[in-house]
């Protein structure tokens, strides 16, 4: 991933009904793989949760705005507002999204992650999320963002904590660029088809890993100014998860 960004004068709007009956369009739906019977679910269930219509590009290619092993993302209409389609890949296993749903409602509970608008079989719909990948991001930080980088790391460090409160365990935050968006209002922690429900959740944990230890760990350190906590600290929060324990680690990283 490096950045998702719609620009509408370059797409077209294919309704739903339109995108049925034309085959060669209709077959994108199924990916990697062309199948018709497998397209046509997909295609009922963005009908289900009301999809107006699937974006195309100028060449007629379906607007994928990310791609993983386990699914597709389209970028779609719902009640005349941007949204995006989120579909279960062919070669897959699992085709249900309701698992991942779930997560992701227990996410927008405690205030973090896309908005999810709905789920039906193999598609997951919710909000589109324009935006850059995090590291790409702090990567090519200009010097009038070094202080604003400071509040998006604090807030992403709030997102994680309030997931290790709730007891929702990401599972891939140890790299962040895959998995983190930095948006025109702050920053978004997407993909929770791995998260759990756990006991012992390592969102910050993993964050802090990231951030320390990741790819753009020298900006970390010597650019925004944040420090890494001793390992002693990070495994009080494990073992104590707590504002309290919370509020220590965040005084530490920003020397507060």
């Amino acid at each position: 991933m490096t950045r998702i960004q719609i620009n509408p004068e370059y797409l077209i709007l294919i309704n739903i009904d339109e995108l049925e009956f034309d085959e060669s369009m209709l077959l994108q739906l199924s990916y990697p793989k062309p199948n018709n019977e497998y397209a046509r679910l997909v295609c009922d269930s963005l009908r289900q949760l009301g999809v107006e219509g699937v974006y195309i590009d100028k060449s007629s290619k379906l607007m994928i705005v990310g791609k993983g092993f386990r699914n597709i993302v389209v970028a779609c209409r719902h009640r005349g507002e941007f949204a995006c389609a989120k579909i279960r890949r062919i070669d897959y296993v699992v085709k249900d999204t309701s698992r991942e749903a779930s997560m992701l409602r227990l996410a927008n509970s405690v205030k973090v992650g896309p908005r999810l608008i709905g789920h039906h079989g193999p598609v997951l719909l919710m909000e589109l999320v324009e935006g850059e990948d995090l590291t790409s991001w702090l990567l090519s930080l200009s010097k009038k963002e070094f202080s604003y980088a400071r509040e998006i790391v604090s807030e992403l460090l709030k997102q994680c904590h309030r997931l290790d409160m709730a007891g929702i365990n990401h599972d891939e935050l140890s790299d962040a660029s895959k998995h983190v968006l930095k948006t025109r209002s702050g920053v978004v922690i997407l993909d929770f088809g791995s998260a759990n429900i756990t006991s012992k959740p390592s969102n910050l944990t993993s964050i802090i890993n990231y951030l320390f230890h990741g790819p753009a760990r020298r900006v970390s350190t010597e650019i925004i100014g944040i420090r890494e906590p001793p390992a002693e600290v990070l495994r009080n929060y494990k073992s104590n998860l707590s504002s309290d324990s919370f509020e220590n680690i965040y005084r530490i990283i920003f020397n507060v």
